[in-house]
Formats: structure tokens, sequence, C-alpha cells
């Protein structure tokens, strides 16, 4: 303490020695540092705010278009559901033609049946008719005589009687008979008819079924057409989305490289080291031998990784291909600690990365934690090592309860295998 101040009392003395110019070049060089410092002090700020209102703006762009999205996919639900209405109705209607075809069928089959039926009735009306024709041109022709001859070989009175009778009955009959046929043949056409009238009214139904069905296909066509569109229409909006999702992480990358050389320019001008790991060097290079064990496994309740740090296909629109973290499936609402201790930079919400937080841990060293379904510490808070942050979730870009915990070293994201 008393080298200190003598060291500082020497100073004054020198000061006070040295000459007037020589005492104004060296506050000018001072200020002039100090001016330099305050304006990439300034810079720095302004690219940060910079960065993040790209940010800002990214995100609501997307949520816009995700919400574009949603609306055409809801349109391509509805207009799927109609074509499923409608592929019912024409099942529909195809049966009911079936069902009218074998009704024409059978129709077809009784008319024909009738129709030889009819001809076997017009032949026996025929014969009928021509036989006794015949016998009532005999008894014409041959009138008297012969019927006076039947009479007179009669044995007796009352023999001559009955063969007078027989005569007239015999006559009789070709006529009762004639009539018979001549009525079954008319029975027969009226049966006919009235088979030609069904067919008729069931060949209309049909008809109509069949126009029906046309309608129908129709609709669906342009239903199909409007569904293609719709899914165009989600194809584009989804590379949109995918766009400001993009821009949204470049914007991430831009914000963390901004902040970090905010952190290097600190402790440049004597920002010092709050102690801690010492990882020189960028993200992707380190040795990862040096870290092994320093962080706690975050998720109490979660014991295996899902989808591992590193390249991947986007499980959901607007996510990324590259993982910068790791993902450990949980149950919804299970406890999420801090893997090290540290001061809370974020706890916010995001709608790709849902409630998150953001611990840094001093020397380059900062922890993630996406997709909580609730936050339990807020920014600028002190948190210790095991300190429940949060509760897991499925909110943001998320096909399930867990938690995204991700490791970031220097700016840079890093895999978190190595730090547990």
């Amino acid at each position: 303490m008393f080298n200190i101040i003598r060291r500082d009392t020497m100073k004054l003395r020198f000061i006070k020695k040295m000459p007037r110019v020589a005492l104004g070049m060296a506050l000018v060089a001072v200020l002039s540092c100090s001016t330099v410092y305050t304006s990439s002090f300034v810079s720095r700020a302004d690219n940060i705010d910079d960065a993040k209102k790209q940010k800002e703006e990214a995100e609501n762009n997307k949520d816009n278009a995700q919400d574009v999205l949603d609306s055409i996919n809801d349109k391509i639900n509805e207009v799927n559901s109609a074509i499923e209405e409608l592929d019912a109705q024409v099942t529909d209607v195809q049966t009911k033609i079936t069902e009218k075809q074998k009704e024409c069928d059978a129709l077809n089959t009784e008319i024909d049946e009738t129709n030889v039926k009819l001809d076997e009735a017009k032949a026996n009306e025929e014969k009928q008719y021509e036989a006794m024709k015949v016998r009532i041109q005999f008894l014409y022709e041959n009138g008297d005589v012969e019927y006076l001859d039947t009479l007179m070989s009669s044995s007796s009175f009352s023999d001559m009687l009955n063969k007078s009778e027989y005569v007239e009955q015999l006559s009789n009959y070709d006529q009762i008979q004639l009539d018979d046929l001549i009525n079954t043949r008319k029975n027969i056409e009226t049966y006919e008819a009235t088979l030609e009238k069904d067919l008729k009214e069931v060949e209309v139904a049909q008809t109509e079924l069949e126009v029906q069905e046309t309608t129908l296909n129709d609709l669906i066509d342009q239903k199909q057409t409007e569904m293609n569109k719709y899914k165009d229409d989600a194809g584009t909006q989804e590379a949109i989305v995918a766009k400001y999702a993009k821009e949204m992480e470049d914007a991430e990358a831009l914000i963390a490289k901004y902040e970090e050389a905010a952190r290097r320019a600190d402790a440049n001008n004597g920002g010092g080291s709050d102690g801690g790991y010492s990882g020189g060097g960028s993200g992707g290079q380190y040795d990862p031998s040096g870290y092994a064990g320093r962080l706690m496994w975050p998720a109490t309740q979660g014991t295996r990784i899902s989808s591992p740090f590193g390249r991947r296909s986007a499980p959901v629109a607007g996510a990324s291909t590259f993982h910068k973290g790791i993902d450990i499936p949980c149950p919804s609402g299970s406890d999420i600690v801090a893997a090290e201790s540290g001061t809370v930079l974020i706890a916010t919400y995001s709608s790709s990365a849902g409630n998150y937080v953001m611990i840094n841990h001093g020397n380059g060293i900062m922890t993630v934690y996406m997709h909580n379904s609730q936050l339990c510490v807020s920014v600028g808070q002190q948190v210790s090592k095991g300190q429940v942050i949060a509760k897991a979730g499925s909110t943001g870009y998320s096909t399930g309860p867990h938690c995204h915990f991700g490791v970031k070293l220097n700016g840079e994201y890093v895999n978190p295998v190595n730090f547990l």
C-alpha cells in the first residue's frame, strides 16, 4: 500500500518537473488513447445493437411468414377434407350405379324370358285359330248334309239329341280355347309393357347417377388443382421461413462475434480475468481433454442424447441443419439445472429456441438451455452449479419435450459432450 502511494508521489514530482510542452503532449496522447477506446467501445455497442435489430427483424419476418405458412397448411387440410368427403360421395354413387345396373340386367333377363313366353302364346293362339278356322270351314262347306248324316245315323232320338249337343259343344270349345289363348297373350303383353316401363325408369335413374358421378369427379379435380396450388405456395413459404431462420442464425452469430470482440477488448484494456477455465484460440480449435468433466449434466430426468452436435436433417421447417448443441429428451416440467456457476446473460423467449437461458461462466465459456416450458431465473442473476434455472418443455421449433444444451467457447459453439 505504502509502495503504491510512494510510486504515485514520485510520478507527480516527475510531472511537475516536466516542461509544459512535454506535459501537454503527454496529456494529448492520453486523451487521444481514451478517445480512441471510447469511440471503439461505442462502435462495438452500435454493432451489437444493429445485429440485435437485424435478428429481431428477421425473427418478426419469420414469425409472419410462419403465420402465412400455417394459414396455407390450414387451407390444405380443409381442401383435403373436402376431397375425402367428395371421394366418399363418389364411392356411394358408384355403389348405387352398380345396384341400378344389376336391376337393369335383371329386368332385361326377365323381358327376354317374357318375350319367349309371348312368342309361344302368339304361336298357340295362331295354331288354335287356324284349327278352328278349318273346322268352321268344314262345317260350313258340308253344312246341312253332314249335320243331317250325323243326325240320321243316330240309333234313337236320344242319341240324335246327344250328337246335336256334341256338335254345338265342339264349336263352343274352340271358341273358349281361342279366348283363353288371346287372354294369355294379352296378359303377357301387359306384363312385358310393365317390365319395359320399369327398365326405362331404372335406366333414367342410372343415367342421373352417372351425371352425379361426373359432377363429383369434376369437383374433385378442381379441389385437387386447388390443393396442388396450396402445396406450391406452402413450398415457397417454407423457403421464406427457412430464409428468415438463416438470417436469424447469421444475426445471432454476428451478435456472438461482436460480444466476444467486446469481451476481448475489455480484457485487453484492463478488464482482467475473473478466473475459470483457460481456452485459447477459436471455438473450433481447442483441446477437448482440457475441459472434460468441467460441466454438469443439465437435465435431471434425461439420460440420453437423441440428437448429437453437428450436421443433421432439419427435424421441423425452419430448424437449423447444423445442430449447435445436443438434445436430451426429458419429461415436460422436469428440472433443468445450471451446468456451472455463472451469470445469466439471457432469459427470454424466441420463436425458434422457445423459452431459453444463456449463462456466462467466465473466460469465454457460456452455456445455452432451450425449449423450456418455464424460466426460473432472470437476466443478471448469479446462479450456482446445479441450481434449477428452468423447467423442460417443447417451446419453439421442437418435436417433443427435451433440453437443447449448447456450449459456446470464445463465441463459437462447440460439442457439449467434451465438457460433460
